[in-house]
């Protein structure tokens, strides 16, 4: 059984809108890289020499893409390329990419394997990986996960990325064309309009009501008084009144 394959692909430039290396698909092979040298990197559809070279930079040997149209799912052919992999490894998708947040889960369903998200890093352990995987409000969780799994991973992953000229040109990029068996073409459905990235909800203020109206009536501080003048006793004496002003003393 072949041991780490990466899947890897291209995405959109927010602005110029060209082809660019995913940067959550090139921490997955960048973190598959550092476990095994032999790590595969293999992508569906269409890839860019130049986008390929940016990946091969990361220190990969070589970039395998299987060639298909565009509107196909090839999760057929990549139920068969995988079907004999222990570990598969993808990025994961941000908010602003909608519709491309579901290839590990559809992975999984088809490989019948358990797929864990937002792997942060991994640690083999034997026949086994301990992952540590992200949980809401930046709490952290250990999972022993056995092989074969599908690990999807953090775009916010602590893994350096590296870029080595020499490698993405000494880095030899396979293509090879998907059968018409090997693949199916989407089923079609309604076109509904995308929608605007959700608003982030702010936590709810604790502060009381009469602290609420105070900060609607009250103007802002600009800064406490500064004593020039006076001995040290009438400057002892100012301090003390002040504290017992804002009852922070009692005698």
């Amino acid at each position: 059984m072949n041991k780490i394959t990466v899947l890897v692909a291209a995405r959109e430039h927010p602005v110029s809108g060209r082809p660019v290396r995913s940067r959550a698909d090139a921490i997955a092979a960048s973190l598959a890289l550092g476990l095994s040298d032999q790590a595969r990197l293999l992508s569906v559809g269409t890839l860019p020499d130049s986008v390929a070279r940016d990946y091969l930079a990361l220190g990969a040997s070589r970039v395998e893409v299987l060639a298909c149209a565009a509107g196909t799912d090839a999760t057929a052919a990549l139920k068969t390329e995988l079907q004999s992999v222990a570990w598969v490894l993808t990025g994961t998708r941000q908010a602003p990419e909608h519709g491309e947040g579901f290839l590990p889960f559809a992975l999984g369903a088809a490989l019948d394997r358990p797929v864990i998200t937002d792997v942060l890093a991994v640690q083999p352990d034997g026949d086994t990986w301990i992952v540590t995987q992200a949980l809401p409000r930046g709490a952290r969780r250990k999972l022993r996960v056995h092989s074969p799994a599908v690990l999807a991973v953090s775009a916010a992953a602590p893994q350096l990325l590296r870029h080595s000229l020499a490698s993405a040109l000494a880095g030899h990029i396979v293509r090879q064309p998907l059968s018409a068996a090997q693949t199916t073409a989407f089923a079609e459905g309604p076109l509904v309009p995308g929608h605007k990235r959700r608003k982030v909800l702010e936590a709810r203020s604790q502060k009381s009501g009469h602290d609420r109206m105070l900060g609607a009536i009250e103007s802002a501080s600009t800064g406490g008084t500064v004593l020039q003048t006076g001995d040290t006793r009438s400057k002892a004496q100012a301090v003390l009144d002040y504290l017992r002003t804002h009852s922070l003393v009692h005698f």
